[in-house]
């Protein structure tokens, strides 16, 4: 095995285990295994940021958004109310 391989298995399995403790929030994990894998020159500049030019990659970061978004303005507490009003009118 070459020291990259080893440096690569090394970085997945701290972020795999980042994710797992979630010690720190899947985004700041997910952006710091790819800054690790820029840093180490496994990765070149293009590569490391290719990915942002996937429509999934936009589309997880917009749901990322629009979460926050929803949690912080209360509307998520206003809906809970609601549906389980509506629950207990149907039990």
């Amino acid at each position: 095995m070459t020291f990259e391989i080893g440096m690569t298995l090394g970085i997945i399995l701290l972020g795999v285990v980042l994710f797992f403790t979630e010690k720190l929030p899947i985004d700041v994990v997910s952006i710091l295994v790819m800054v690790l894998f820029l840093l180490t020159g496994i990765l070149d500049i293009k590569e490391g940021f290719a990915g942002f030019s996937n429509s999934a990659t936009l589309t997880v970061a917009a749901m990322f958004i629009l979460s926050t978004a929803i949690f912080s303005t209360g509307i998520l507490d206003s809906f809970s109310y609601r549906l389980s009003k509506q629950a207990q009118k149907v039990s």
